[in-house]
């Protein structure tokens, strides 16, 4: 190919390269037109924590206000991407399997949308901390790649609103009883476990009197499975119990020599043999004579041992 020939095809070709970059810059122009102008910081005021979350999933106001918020996630994805994302809320939902959510138990699941991705994960899948400054880049380059719009600011600022009446809600006698009867869904065991066997057994004799055979069956069935849940517990309470009951004092005193008897103690005394008990008048004891007398009237009746004392 001569120099003239390639100085043509050069010439011809430098048009058609100007418009593809003119056409690339119209395209990103239109994509910049229609994504508003929206800092990624914005969604940290509608982040939710993994102990915030644990805290509201058995109150009734749950689903309402944790859905359109965002949460940060773990990808599971290989080692060049990051290792979590950004994630918005879209549902609540439940599901067969009931898990253990740090403290609690429940069986709630999210629908998490990341761009146009869409996966369902358990609630023990949000992290605790914040997002990080590339993982906020990443989800708005995303979102501008799969051509979907970023919430609005006014989107945001309702969406804080729901979060702040959550934390200022005042709880009435029916929320109560909802959390009560959520915790007590999801109990692995329940706490009185002799109440429950007896309203079970109320709830089977009535069945019986309507003539409710699959009710009954059903109740059995619970109450076989109650029994062996709580059948380990029991036998490591009755163990327990039996460690920590102490010994009463008359085991103790029996486990104990029984002390010897010694003549010294008793000073050589016969209880069999009628001893003279009649008080001794005594005036003085100054003098030799009566002190001498005494101290024989007193070992005449109760053995040698007693000395007489020192005058000074």
């Amino acid at each position: 190919m001569s120099s003239v020939a390639k100085r043509k095809s050069l010439v011809t070709s430098a048009p058609s390269a100007s418009a593809g970059t003119k056409r690339l810059r119209q395209v990103e122009h239109d994509n910049n037109m229609t994504q508003p102008a929206f800092p990624p910081e914005e969604l940290r005021r509608i982040y939710l924590s993994f102990k915030r979350l644990e805290k509201w999933c058995h109150m009734p106001f749950f689903a309402n206000t944790v859905t359109g918020c965002f949460v940060r996630v773990v990808t599971g994805a290989s080692l060049s991407d990051p290792p979590h994302c950004v994630a918005e809320i879209v549902s609540v939902m439940e599901s067969k399997n009931i898990y253990q959510f740090g403290s609690k138990r429940t069986n709630l699941v999210f629908k998490l949308r990341h761009a146009s991705k869409d996966q369902i994960v358990t609630l023990r899948s949000a992290s605790n901390q914040e997002f990080t400054s590339s993982e906020l880049m990443q989800w708005k380059l995303a979102m501008m790649a799969a051509g979907k719009k970023v919430p609005t600011t006014e989107m945001i600022s309702s969406k804080e609103k729901t979060i702040q009446q959550a934390l200022d809600h005042t709880f009435t006698q029916g929320d109560f009883d909802f959390i009560v009867a959520q915790k007590n869904r999801f109990r692995a065991a329940p706490l009185n476990v002799a109440k429950r066997k007896l309203l079970l057994l109320d709830k089977q004799s009535a069945a019986r009197k309507h003539g409710d055979d699959g009710m009954v069956k059903q109740i059995q069935d619970e109450l076989t499975t109650l029994n062996q849940e709580t059948k380990p517990l029991s036998q490591l309470r009755t163990t327990e119990r039996c460690l920590k009951i102490p010994f009463p004092p008359i085991v103790k005193s029996r486990k104990r020599p029984a002390p010897k008897a010694t003549t010294e103690d008793y000073h050589i005394m016969d209880p069999f043999t009628r001893r003279r008990t009649r008080p001794i008048m005594v005036t003085s004891l100054k003098k030799e004579s009566i002190r001498t007398a005494v101290n024989s009237e007193m070992d005449l009746r109760y053995g040698p041992g007693f000395l007489p004392e020192n005058e000074d």
